[in-house]
């Protein structure tokens, strides 16, 4: 890892927890075998005995930092209290390996969960996914092309098992990788994609999440900063006007003024109630099969 990397890390994102004041919980879980990214940590809570619906975190980080269980999962902890099941996932850094395999990875994680729901109290029939900036892009992805095989691999899970979810929270996504023609061979974009992406739009497009919006698209949840650098509010509209446009499904989408990226102003208890409300709404009272 060279300097820059590690100037350029939250140490929130970046660093693991133990949640030692979690009791009922399963760590260091193996969802697949193919690099020692693949795991996940699974918390209960305190009481009940489920089937319980459940939140899926996954990090942010650039893609290529990062870590499951971090300071940054916090706002989805909280579901903890409000019955859910909480999973927190790593995926492979893409200075290891390259798109799609992350996606890939947040599919088999998903159908570890389905195979194993009754070992884990799990309401498989009441998933959501909640991921924050690149953790918000690879949360699209997974799943709005729950349905398409151009995103995944047989040989890293059971594709006949579902990968589906029923509500998605992104908070800062990016969407469109392609649209800037600063990337270097440094650039976030380029060591995820393995190419440029100004050189490769095909590429580009394959990473869109806009690519794999259908009317099955879950209910989606969606905010974004007028003051991030890093992500513009552009990536929100783009994604909000696709979804809108395939179906009529109930969708969220706001604009934070003067919010910048990883901004607190996503992290204030007015808004966690706006995503636990959205998720009532979308989750907790669906009785979506699939």
């Amino acid at each position: 890892m060279t300097q820059e990397e590690k100037n350029r890390q939250d140490p929130e994102v970046a660093e693991y927890c133990e949640r030692k004041e979690i009791k009922r919980k399963y760590v260091n879980i193996s969802y697949a075998n193919r690099t020692d990214y693949e795991k996940l940590d699974i918390y209960l809570p305190e009481t009940g005995d489920g089937p319980f619906p459940v939140l899926i975190d996954v990090h942010g980080g650039g893609w290529f930092y990062g870590s499951r269980s971090s300071k940054r999962m916090d706002p989805v902890l909280l579901g903890l209290d409000k019955g859910y099941v909480v999973v927190s996932v790593d995926y492979t850094l893409s200075k290891y390996e390259k798109f799609p395999l992350q996606v890939c990875e947040l599919k088999a994680a998903i159908r570890f969960l389905r195979k194993n729901a009754d070992k884990y109290k799990l309401d498989v029939n009441k998933m959501a996914m909640w991921g924050l900036s690149a953790g918000a892009h690879l949360a699209m992805l997974t799943a709005y092309s729950a349905d398409s095989k151009m995103l995944d691999d047989a040989g890293l899970s059971d594709t006949t098992i579902s990968c589906r979810l029923q509500a998605l929270v992104a908070l800062y996504g990016p969407v469109n990788l392609g649209n800037s023609d600063e990337c270097t061979e440094e650039s976030m974009e380029s060591i995820l994609l393995g190419t440029l992406p100004q050189n490769s739009p095909e590429t580009v497009k394959k990473a869109n999440p806009c690519t794999y919006v259908t009317k099955e698209a879950p209910p989606t949840f969606l905010q974004y900063g007028d003051a991030d650098e890093i992500v513009s509010i552009e990536n929100g509209m783009e994604i909000y006007k696709t979804l809108e446009n395939s179906r009529t499904k109930q969708d969220y989408y706001e604009v934070i003024h003067g919010a910048k990226h990883a901004d607190k102003l996503f992290r204030t208890n007015e808004n966690n109630k706006k995503i636990y409300e959205f998720l009532e709404l979308n989750l907790m009272n669906t009785n979506d099969k699939n």
